[in-house]
């Protein structure tokens, strides 16, 4: 394994919902400011909400709302696969870090009231803004190293436990293994 390694990568979710009702209007509008770091084996996600709520009616008023911070770690080995994506055309463009689960447990933590909705369970889409197009590429090549090293440390596990006692060379009292006997 390299070196431990942290990279972060910065988001932002919008969602607005309206409701008319008893002569009221009800807007709302939540965002979900929040960072993703990469520690090690574990992909952290943090983030905060913060709701606007508009009520027109008898009386006109602006209600903001922010709920406390939530960290959510996701262990390397339940992902499978990190990218960049594009949507839209050249002249409206939209840039998303998708992050795909190897396992469905990896992501249920995540959703929730104050977490996130999401389209397919085994995939976290992220807004990447146009500014940090470079740094989500690196973000996702950290994350795409990281699945490839958590792969490597495993097979590497794997294939020691399955190696017979015998075909470990057997070290000797100063602590070198025994040399095999040459032609003489």
């Amino acid at each position: 394994m390299s070196a431990t390694r942290i990279a972060t990568l910065p988001f932002q979710l919008s969602d607005d919902h309206q409701v008319i009702a008893n002569g009221t209007v009800t807007q709302t509008e939540e965002r979900r400011h929040g960072v993703l770091r990469l520690e090690g084996d574990t992909l952290v996600v943090q983030w905060r909400v913060e709701r606007e709520i508009q009520r027109i009616g008898a009386e006109i008023r602006t209600d903001t709302e922010r709920a406390g911070m939530r960290d959510v770690p996701v262990p390397v080995r339940l992902l499978g696969d990190a990218r960049l994506r594009t949507r839209g055309r050249w002249w409206w463009r939209r840039w998303e870090l998708v992050l795909t689960a190897r396992d469905l447990v990896a992501f249920d933590r995540l959703a929730g009231d104050d977490g996130f909705a999401f389209e397919h369970p085994a995939e976290l889409v992220l807004p990447v803004r146009v500014s940090d197009v470079e740094l989500a590429r690196d973000f996702a090549s950290e994350v795409e190293l990281a699945i490839a090293e958590e792969a490597l440390a495993a097979a590497q596990r794997a294939a020691a436990s399955t190696l017979p006692p015998s075909a470990e060379p057997a070290a000797l009292p100063g602590g070198s293994p025994p040399t095999l006997p040459g032609p003489h």
